[in-house]
């Protein structure tokens, strides 16, 4: 009987109007939001192959002082289908002695959270959640009513089918009729994945999709329970109607935007200008700590270096010194350095501060938007699709965990206390002034001495300089000596998105998800039970 009544339900919403605009739909929105993350997902990949050849460039030095490794995260495959965060925040992080990473760095969210930036993405998950609820919706509401409405209801009742069976049945009719829906907009983007190029998914991935197409089905049957309560407490297919369209406003739209809109108005972040401010400080700070250790140091011979590179966070390379020169240059880097890490440690503590001030928000936003099956849906979603906050916070972590690797790596080699930190050049090759003085003059002067008072009674600067040109001494400048060979540097552990990692956290939200699904299912159950066939 169950199955008779499914197979009459089926037949009528197949022959409908509503299933016919509701394929359409699919049809149109679902491959036109794939196709434009698909490409989207390209210019990624293209800028991810930019940044990696940056990345080995970067990692092309001659001394370890501008050693400065650049993390480049690959793109997520299956944003494609729920970008959540991926859009929105950078894929790459530089690793910094002074400084722990804080945020990736490149494009950036508008909004001053990034970690909200999800719940403005418009995507196959977003897509997903209007339109399934929609039509959950669309071919539940008036299940009941219409046939109250008709006569044929009071008159199956007047007969031994049970009210239980003809809920069942209408139930299954009402699967039947979206199932093919959801398979087939989940079967037309994996056409278009494995059409497209430059774009495959792995086997996890792959499992992943197919674990995304069953939470569908959930959220899916959330919203068709929902419809059978509402007819069941209806007395006629329009008010039911207006009521769950009304439900499905409010669930879909209002609750998930007023989500975010509450959590940035009632839970406020830390600045992020007074945190740029506290870390200008701190870093003023240790400069003067620093130059007043270097200060204490003994001063070189001759304050001259024939090529020097210097940049931010202690980068220092530099050729053709004295050897006093290259030994205070050594003995600055090996006091100056360990104190920018200890700055690093210490601007820790406002950094996570503002970080946890990020999350909280972030926290907050999910938290009321689990008053909406769509958006449990979404949060499970993305955490699906490795894309949610969450994925994005671990990648960090696992940047800053690297960055402990790359100094224990650092210190074990004990390498701020070595000249390799700051030249290339062996210590046994180090001259004296007098010595750089003959040989880059051709012996016209013996000693730093007289070159001094030569250059003291000229008045053209350049010929000062010319003087010392006049013949080339090996090891002056960086083409003179090969890259480092970093065959033993720690490199970033690239993994990816555990799904087990991703919906460890979320077991709540999918144990929700189901929850409702029981609940309707008993609401729409009982309201039946008591419902007025006449």
């Amino acid at each position: 009987m169950v199955f008779h009544i499914a197979k009459k339900e089926f037949l009528y919403n197949l022959l409908s109007a509503r299933f016919l605009i509701g394929f359409l739909l699919c049809l149109v929105l679902i491959p036109f939001s794939i196709l434009i993350n698909v490409e989207d997902y390209r210019d990624q990949l293209g800028q991810y192959k930019v940044d990696t050849d940056m990345a080995r460039d970067m990692a092309e030095v001659r001394v370890y002082s501008m050693l400065k490794p650049l993390v480049v995260f690959p793109p997520e495959p299956l944003g494609i289908f729920g970008k959540g965060l991926s859009a929105q925040v950078g894929s790459k992080a530089k690793i910094r002695l002074g400084t722990k990473t804080l945020l990736a760095e490149g494009k950036t969210a508008a909004r001053d959270n990034p970690f909200l930036a999800s719940f403005f993405s418009v995507d196959f998950v977003d897509i997903a959640a209007i339109i399934f609820s929609l039509l959950a919706l669309l071919f539940s509401y008036d299940a009941l009513t219409r046939e109250k409405e008709d006569g044929t209801l009071r008159l199956q009742m007047a007969n031994s089918l049970g009210r239980s069976k003809l809920l069942a049945g209408k139930v299954v009719g009402i699967l039947m009729t979206l199932l093919p829906v959801v398979v087939f907009c989940f079967l037309l983007g994996g056409v278009i994945i494995l059409a497209s190029r430059d774009m495959s998914l792995s086997a996890g991935q792959w499992g992943r999709l197919a674990l995304l197409a069953l939470i569908s089905l959930v959220y899916l049957v959330v919203f068709i329970f929902l419809g059978l309560f509402i007819s069941s407490r209806s007395r006629g297919s329009v008010s039911s109607l207006v009521v769950c369209l009304f439900l499905w406003v409010g669930l879909v739209f209002i609750v998930p935007n007023l989500a975010s809109t509450y959590a940035e108005s009632f839970v406020p972040i830390q600045s992020r200008d007074n945190l740029n401010a506290v870390l200008r400080d701190m870093d003023r700070a240790s400069e003067e700590r620093i130059q007043a250790a270097w200060q204490k140091l003994p001063e070189a011979d001759w304050n001259m270096n024939w090529y020097m590179n210097g940049s931010e966070d202690g980068s220092r390379e530099t050729y053709g010194c004295t050897a006093s020169f290259f030994e205070r240059q050594r003995r600055e880097m090996a006091v100056g350095e360990p104190v920018r890490l200890d700055t690093a440690d210490r601007k820790w503590g406002p950094q996570k501060a503002y970080l946890d001030s990020l999350s909280r928000q972030a926290r907050a936003a999910e938290n009321l938007a689990l008053l909406s099956p769509a958006g449990i849906f979404r949060a499970v979603a993305t955490a699906v699709c490795g894309t949610d906050r969450r994925a994005q916070e671990k990648r960090l972590d696992d940047v800053r965990r690297y960055r402990e690797t790359f100094l224990n790596w650092f210190k074990g080699k004990n390498m701020f206390e070595k000249f390799e930190y700051i030249t290339p050049a062996p210590p046994a090759a180090f001259m004296t002034a007098d010595q750089i003085i003959a040989a880059r003059t051709g012996g016209k002067f013996k000693t730093l001495a007289d070159y001094d008072a030569w250059a003291a009674k000229e008045s053209d600067f350049r010929k000062t300089w010319q003087v010392l040109s006049l013949v080339d001494i090996p090891g002056d400048g960086p083409d003179d000596f090969p890259v480092l060979k970093l065959d033993d540097m720690p490199r970033f552990p690239a993994r990816a998105a555990s799904l087990a990692a991703g919906l460890a956290g979320l077991a709540f939200r999918l144990g929700l998800l189901l929850f409702e699904c029981v609940f309707l299912f008993a609401l729409a159950y009982v309201a039946f039970i008591r419902y007025d066939v006449r």
